[in-house]
């Protein structure tokens, strides 16, 4: 059984990934289908607060993670297709990872996910700046 199970991999799980790693919780964190979340796609970032130059969005989610990383936390890529929140230990099912899991508390930090235009050559301008 875990402690503390984060879904999701932007800048909110990751900083819970952060602080709750820090405080000796070994949270676990499930990255889903879309690793880094809408910042992952994102070019340069100017309103992150410690860069006052701007950072890349995926560069700043490699950081984060690589932090949540040395305190402890613990990625498993999967996703989630059911919560049981009737009884504590909440279970999780994850497709994925081969089982079940079970934990203490749950934070849920899926965000949102970007709508790309059918356009021709949107595909082709997002991956060129990725």
């Amino acid at each position: 059984m875990e402690k503390v199970v984060i879904l999701g991999t932007g800048p909110a799980g990751l900083t819970a990934a952060i602080y709750l790693a820090r405080a000796n919780l070994n949270p676990v964190v499930i990255e889903g289908t879309e690793p880094g979340g809408q910042l992952s796609l994102t070019t340069e970032v100017e309103n992150y607060p410690g860069f006052k130059d701007g950072i890349m969005g995926p560069e700043l989610i490699d950081n984060m993670r690589e932090q949540a990383q040395k305190f402890g936390a613990t990625f498993k890529n999967g996703w989630v297709s059911n919560v049981d929140l009737s009884k504590r230990p909440f279970t999780l099912e994850v497709n994925g990872i081969g089982g079940d899991i079970t934990t203490e508390a749950l934070i849920i930090s899926t965000g949102a996910s970007a709508k790309m235009l059918d356009i021709p050559g949107g595909k082709k301008r997002i991956s060129a700046e990725v």
